[in-house]
Order: C-alpha cells, then sequence, then structure tokens
C-alpha cells in the first residue's frame, strides 16, 4: 500500500491510497467467494457452484464495489496505524481508479487535532486560595439534616408558614399546559412570585388563582397560574442531640460538626481546584491562536443539547417542546447560543492534548490498573462491574483522565 499527504488546512488533511493491484485482486477473490457461498445456481447445491460460474452471473461492478469497500475499510485502518494521524472525523472517500487486475487508488478526507504552539506554561500560573468554613455554613448543614429527619403529619386545617404543601400548578395564559407538582415549605421561598402568599390559608383539594410576572418579559407581563393544594403536612423539627447523631453514625453533636466542616471543607478544596484549573486553561487559551475542528465543535453541541433534553425530562418535569415554548426559542436558537460554549470547552480539550504531547506525558498499565480499582472499589458490587464493564474503553479512558491530571499538575494545579 502507498500513500500520499496534502494538507487542506490546519485542521483538514487529504490522503490518497494505493492498493497494488495483486492486494486488490486478493480482496476481489474474497468477495467472490463469499457471494459464492451464498449463490444458489440450479444443478449445484447452495454454495458449491464453481466461483467462475457465479461471476458471470452477477454484475462485475457489484463485486468490485463489495470488495472495494473491504478494501478501503482495511486500508484505511491501515494507513491510521502506519502514519500516526490523529483522525478525529470519519473520512470522506473518493474513488479514483477501481478495475479488477489494476490497483484501487481512492482519496480519503479527513479532519485532524491541530497543532499548537503553546506559552510558557508558567505564564498560566493561578493562585490557589486557602479555603475557609464558617459556623454557619456548618450550622446550615445540620438545619438540612434535621429537616431531612423531620416527622410530617396531615393536617386538615389551613397552610401557614413552616407546613409542608404539595401542590399541582399550571400556567392558564399557555395552551395545554401540562400540570406540574411540586411541594415547599411554606416561609422558604418559591421561584414563582407571589405563590407563597396564594398557598398560605388554603386547604386540602382547595383551588386559586393568581397573577404572577411572566419570567421572559417585561415587568408590566403577567401571567395566570392555577394552583391546587394536594396536601398540607405540619413539620416536626428534631432536637439536635447525641440520641439523634447516633443514628447517623456519630457518638456526640460535637463529632458530627467536626465531620460535616471537615466534608464543606473538602467539597470546597475541590471546586478551588476546578476554579484553578479553568483560570490557567483560560489564560494559556487567550495567549494561543487555535484552529479549533468543526467536527469536535458539533459534536460538544450535540452532546450539550442532549444534556438540555435529558434534564427536560429528569428534573423539570417537561417535555423538549414544552421548554422551547416556555423560553421561546427553537432548536436551532438553542443550538446556536450553545456554539461559542461548545467552542470554548473543545479549545480547553486541545490546550490540554497539546501540553500532555508536548511534555511526553505517558501513563503505566500500574497506574492505570490501580485507578480502576480505586473506582471499582467504591462500589459494594464491583465484582458485577468488572464482569460487564468494557475494560479497553475504561483503560482508555482512565489513561486519558491520568494524563490530562499530569498535565494540570505541570501547570500547578
Amino acid at each position: 500500500m502507498k500513500y500520499e499527504i496534502k494538507e487542506v488546512r490546519a485542521t483538514k488533511k487529504k490522503v490518497e491510497i494505493e492498493v497494488s493491484a495483486e492486494d486488490f485482486n486478493n480482496y476481489y477473490s474474497q468477495t467472490l467467494k463469499k457471494i459464492s457461498a451464498d449463490a444458489e445456481i440450479p444443478g449445484f447445491r447452495k454454495g458449491k457452484a464453481p466461483e467462475d460460474m457465479v461471476e458471470s452471473r452477477v454484475t462485475k461492478e457489484g463485486v468490485l464495489s463489495e470488495a472495494a469497500e473491504i478494501a478501503i475499510r482495511e486500508s484505511w485502518a491501515k494507513f491510521l496505524a502506519e502514519s500516526k494521524e490523529e483522525a478525529i472525523s470519519q473520512p470522506q472517500v473518493e474513488i479514483i481508479k477501481i478495475a479488477k487486475d489494476n490497483p484501487l487508488i481512492f482519496t480519503a478526507e479527513f479532519e485532524i487535532l491541530p497543532e499548537i504552539k503553546l506559552p510558557k506554561l508558567d505564564s498560566a500560573k493561578v493562585e490557589k486560595k486557602e479555603v475557609e468554613v464558617t459556623d454557619q455554613e456548618v450550622e446550615d448543614a445540620i438545619k438540612w439534616i434535621q429537616q431531612s429527619r423531620a416527622k410530617y403529619s396531615e393536617k386538615i386545617s389551613e397552610a401557614k408558614d413552616g407546613d409542608l404543601v404539595e401542590f399541582t400548578f399550571s400556567c392558564l395564559d399557555i395552551e395545554n399546559d401540562p400540570e406540574k407538582k411540586d411541594r415547599i415549605v411554606l416561609g422558604k421561598g418559591h421561584y414563582i412570585d407571589r405563590l407563597e402568599d396564594t398557598l398560605r390559608g388554603m386547604k386540602r383539594e382547595e383551588v386559586r388563582e393568581f397573577e404572577t410576572q411572566h419570567p421572559q418579559e417585561k415587568k408590566e407581563k403577567k401571567i395566570k397560574i392555577s394552583v391546587k393544594v394536594d396536601s398540607v403536612k405540619k413539620v416536626e423539627i428534631p432536637e439536635v442531640n447525641d440520641e439523634l447523631v447516633k443514628g447517623l453514625g456519630f457518638n456526640t453533636v460535637e463529632e458530627l460538626k467536626k465531620d460535616i466542616r471537615e466534608g464543606i471543607k473538602k467539597d470546597k478544596e475541590i471546586a478551588e481546584i476546578q476554579r484553578v484549573r479553568e483560570e490557567s486553561i483560560k489564560k494559556l487559551i487567550e495567549k494561543t491562536e487555535i484552529d479549533v475542528p468543526e467536527t469536535l465543535i458539533k459534536r460538544e453541541q450535540d452532546f450539550m443539547l442532549n444534556n438540555i433534553k435529558e434534564r427536560c425530562s429528569s428534573e423539570l418535569k417537561i417535555s423538549f417542546e414544552e421548554y422551547l415554548k416556555q423560553v421561546k426559542k427553537t432548536e436551532e436558537e438553542i443550538t446556536k447560543e450553545l456554539e461559542k460554549i461548545a467552542k470554548e470547552k473543545v479549545k480547553g480539550f486541545l490546550v490540554l492534548h497539546q501540553i500532555v504531547k508536548d511534555e511526553k506525558i505517558k501513563v503505566t498499565e500500574e497506574e492505570i490498573s490501580q485507578k480502576i480499582e480505586e473506582m471499582l472499589n467504591q462500589y459494594p458490587n464491583k465484582e458485577e462491574i468488572k464482569k460487564t464493564m468494557d475494560e479497553v474503553q475504561v483503560r482508555l479512558y482512565i489513561e486519558d483522565e491520568l494524563k490530562r491530571e499530569k498535565a494540570f499538575n505541570l501547570l500547578g494545579c
């Protein structure tokens, strides 16, 4: 196999590949054998007719086309292995010459990762801040624990502050607006203005209507909401004492507070590392010219759009179509808005990839195995997960993650 590579632009190349006549004849013969194995010709058992007879009864162009498909697929894989080209798209193939007893010649156009000239890595250093945990943050966490251990009892009387109210609501100004369910503790606030004022004093099965500010329009624009109370429950918050914390696996309240403080600190430290990393990458991006491949932008756009669709279903409990109505945008407009964000994310990936390449960052098999074991140890059924996971794909993913970690370490974060 011979090939010649030409640069179309910084992120796109075109290769002309020639498969020798001898090799292409082999592909032709393999294809003919495959067709012969399934051929049913009068006077012969299925698959037992001579190949020359089968060849005379099928179109030569059909055999050539199928043989070329196999030859192109295998030659493309061989080309990537030999050339070490980092193709990030499927090749756009054009056959230049195809005939039996002749070389197969075709071109393949493909996108690649761009070569990036990075500034000195120490120019992207970002100072990491010390994190602090306030007493108020610890108290807020304890209040959340109290709330999660609260007891609820049904009420037949009117709802008042401190009660848990479960309700169904819909917008009367939106045609066929589906009913949505929600629950709040009165007095804690809600994203729909005037909802709490309306719920106060309501009883189970009672229905009221109220006007509120339209979320996307000017202040004078109002919409009408219908709300029905499904239940009103009295909330009994438990006292924070040693008896309560023992049910959480602690001996004393002070022990619980210490654990909470350490947990909050750890979360803040992780968030701070993430901030420093984002700022470092942003600095490198600002100092670097990057020709971003359209393929990667489109891939990231699609990923982000799918995330929005999944959130509509799992969190907002509405269809994507209903979401589009509420934000008054089309899917095309949303996709367009995501383009800039996607482009910046891809730039960050390309910068990290270039650091790994420039610094010749390597990861050993032992490091990968150790990381996988750490990951599996987080699950009680790790042996079952081991049996079902795609180990090849997992190892590739972990390898990339470890390389990125080492790249961030070089940036001091």
